[in-house]
């Protein structure tokens, strides 16, 4: 019974690590193709392919810090301005409960 456990866990692990890998497979075909579009003269693209990469890396990595300095060295914006903006809309009609009886016609 014990090392029935044993197993589910290794595989449970190994699955975990070949998830891990595929991603950070994705991450440098992203980072790959990014420098096949710069050179090929689509800076807008690459850099969205430097986004994906980075975002793939991780937050802390150093391959996240390089894929970021390279979007920025193409967007010449800050790192901060990658992500959605958060822009607030107006509602356009409050939602305030109206009382009805304030339009009744007294007759």
């Amino acid at each position: 019974m014990k090392s029935r456990n044993n197993q589910t866990l290794a595989i449970r692990v190994s699955a975990h690590s070949l998830a891990n890998l595929a991603v950070f497979v994705k991450a440098f075909r992203y980072a790959r193709t990014a420098q096949e579009d710069e050179r090929n003269r689509f800076p807008y693209t690459a850099a969205m392919e430097w986004s994906h990469a980075a975002e793939l890396f991780g937050t802390t990595t150093p391959a996240a810090d390089y894929c970021w300095r390279q979007w920025e060295r193409i967007m010449q914006l800050p790192r901060r301005l990658a992500g959605p903006l958060d822009l607030k809309v107006p509602v356009a009609v409050p939602a305030v409960p109206v009382d009805r009886n304030l339009f009744a016609v007294a007759a």
